[in-house]
């Protein structure tokens, strides 16, 4: 018996050294080697930390009749706060989002594109203007007081940014700047293989 605890121990400390080996090893990785560190994330666009959940949002449709509450829900839902015109950079934003939705294929019904007007005059010209190359376009106006409008909630220095809000009604996402298409269809298409809500 006594012949047989140093063996016991040897054992002991190989099973506590091989037990010890990886916390070692990822403690030295992260606190020594940050040059080996991944040097960007897998998402595209600039994520919302923490995700933000819509507020009530007062949108009416080009027919006059409110929104119903749940309009940005239930479905991945790309949103233009845009003016009352839609000038070169904004027709260009939306075709990049149309077909960055057409792009999804079978998952197509599950994105939504949303252009929100500052008043019911201004969406019922663009719904006119932007039906024959956008028919998929919901475009809603903006009724809410001042504070809680949509352009109140969403932020981003940029003019054309395109909002991301999830099938449970959270902003998580800023399409802005100059974007390479395959980002935001890479974002999306992850998402939708991910989840299964909207």
């Amino acid at each position: 018996m006594i012949a047989n605890a140093p063996r016991n121990r040897r054992t002991f400390l190989i099973l506590a050294a091989l037990f010890l080996l990886p916390f070692v090893t990822a403690w030295i990785y992260f606190r020594f080697l940050p040059q080996w560190h991944p040097a960007s994330f897998t998402n595209y666009g600039q994520l919302v930390t923490p995700a933000r959940p819509l507020p009530v949002l007062s949108l009416i449709d080009v027919a006059g009749n409110k929104v119903a509450a749940d309009a940005l829900q239930n479905k991945w839902s790309l949103i233009y706060i845009g003016s009352s015109e839609c000038n070169d950079d904004c027709r260009k934003r939306l075709v990049m989002f149309r077909q960055i939705r057409l792009a999804l294929g079978k998952d197509l019904q599950r994105a939504q594109r949303v252009y929100i007007a500052p008043d019911i005059d201004s969406a019922r010209k663009l719904q006119g203007e932007l039906a024959k190359d956008h028919a998929d376009l919901r475009v809603f106006a903006d009724t809410g007081s001042v504070g809680a409008r949509a352009s109140d909630f969403f932020q981003s220095p940029d003019s054309t940014a395109i909002y991301a809000v999830d099938p449970l009604g959270n902003w998580f996402m800023i399409y802005a700047g100059e974007i390479d298409p395959k980002g935001p269809y890479g974002d999306l298409h992850k998402l939708m293989q991910l989840s299964t809500i909207g």
